[in-house]
């Protein structure tokens, strides 16, 4: 089926646009499709429950056909307790199939995944950890590395090391114990995308986004040179699958520009905000995020004017949005101000700290203490840039 093959290449967006085409194929397929649809569809929260009418239909027909622990029964009831979102569903169906159907069963290793993902929605990570480092072992020499629910277990897995990295940085004397933990997670990507591109082709968009996963790791645990670079093969790659000015293609080059400011590259993370906010006039829907990113941009590469000028094409946004003396404006006004200050534009940011006081100053009823805190502020700014 034509939908079932586009979701499995797809990504995470792609999938929520053929969420529709999905829920009306359910209507008229026969009971083998709908399982496979439906099930598919219970990955998607705002789509879960009406998958699990369409499952739990699916499951009274197999129980009055089939014995109790038939296989399609078992994988049935693993999809419908993933989709009611039910642990003990979840581990009722997992115990049954590895009893009747064994360890290496494809049965099985749907039940033990949608039990795994059960305790990861717990917070209970340990005890994934454990049954996913069971069961992929098992999976990999029952139903083959390539399966779509040894993928599913690989990425779950990682999903969970990802997680322990993050926990175990945190703590005392924990830096070898999250070391190992990235490597566990870098290694279960690394197999999932040999799998994924087996099967669906090194271009295909499900193998795109499991890097871009890799990459977010890379980047978040400060391994900047290989993020940056799958964050560069990812922007060619949005351009030319979806153009220019998509939604994927600025997200990943908002992304690929984020990465250069934390790599210290601003001169690189400058272009790529250009073409989204300079072909445009400014709209209420341009995002406030991106206008505020590129105006850091310009700053950390050393351009204030250029600074001060996206700075102030967003203020005008929120001064017409939000009014001149709303909160939220001047306390915008005062993060700019901030932001100069701690460039060392200290006579730009002079500036900006008089517009907060005159705010504050104009403010009914005024807030004493904020304007006492804002007058210091420009005092000091005074002091510096006449330092300087």
């Amino acid at each position: 089926m034509e939908l079932i093959a586009a979701w499995e290449a797809g990504t995470g967006a792609e999938r929520e646009r053929l969420a529709p085409a999905l829920e009306a194929a359910l209507e008229t397929a026969d009971p083998a499709g709908r399982y496979a649809l439906a099930e598919r569809l219970a990955e998607l929260d705002d789509h879960r429950h009406a998958a699990a009418t369409h499952l739990a239909a699916v499951l009274a027909g197999q129980r009055r056909a089939l014995p109790a622990e038939h296989p399609d029964v078992l994988e049935t009831r693993a999809a419908l307790a993933h989709a009611e979102r039910d642990p003990a569903a979840a581990e009722a169906v997992a115990t049954d199939a590895l009893r009747a159907a064994g360890p290496r069963h494809a049965a099985t290793a749907h039940a033990r995944l949608r039990l795994a993902q059960a305790h990861e929605r717990r917070g209970d990570f340990a005890a994934a950890r454990h049954l996913l480092r069971r069961a992929i072992p098992d999976a990999v020499r029952g139903i083959g590395p390539d399966h779509r629910r040894t993928a599913g277990l690989r990425l779950t897995l990682a999903e969970v090391y990802e997680r322990d990295t993050v926990r175990y940085a945190s703590l005392h004397r924990g830096a070898l114990r999250a070391y190992r933990s990235l490597l566990g997670a870098q290694r279960q990507y690394h197999r999932t995308i040999e799998s994924l591109e087996r099967v669906h082709g090194p271009g295909a968009p499900i193998v795109l986004a499991t890097l871009e996963r890799l990459a977010d790791l890379y980047e978040r645990t400060g391994t900047l040179g290989v993020a940056t670079a799958q964050y560069e093969a990812s922007l060619q790659w949005h351009e030319m699958r979806h153009g220019p000015d998509a939604p994927e293609t600025r997200a990943a080059r908002d992304t690929l520009a984020r990465v250069y400011l934390r790599g210290r590259h601003p001169e690189r993370a400058v272009p790529l905000y250009e073409p989204v906010h300079h072909e445009h006039e400014p709209a209420e829907s341009e995002p406030d995020e991106a206008l505020d990113d590129l105006a850091e941009a310009h700053l950390a590469a050393g351009d204030e004017a250029a600074a001060q000028e996206v700075y102030e094409r967003l203020f005008l946004l929120l001064a017409e949005r939000d009014g001149p003396d709303a909160p939220e404006t001047v306390r915008y006004l005062a993060e700019v101000a901030e932001a100069f200050d701690e460039a060392g534009a200290r006579a730009v940011a002079v500036g900006w700290h008089e517009r907060v006081v005159a705010a504050l100053t104009r403010a009914e009823p005024r807030d004493e203490a904020a304007l006492s805190v804002a007058r210091g502020h420009l005092a000091a700014a005074r002091d510096g840039a006449g330092r300087g």
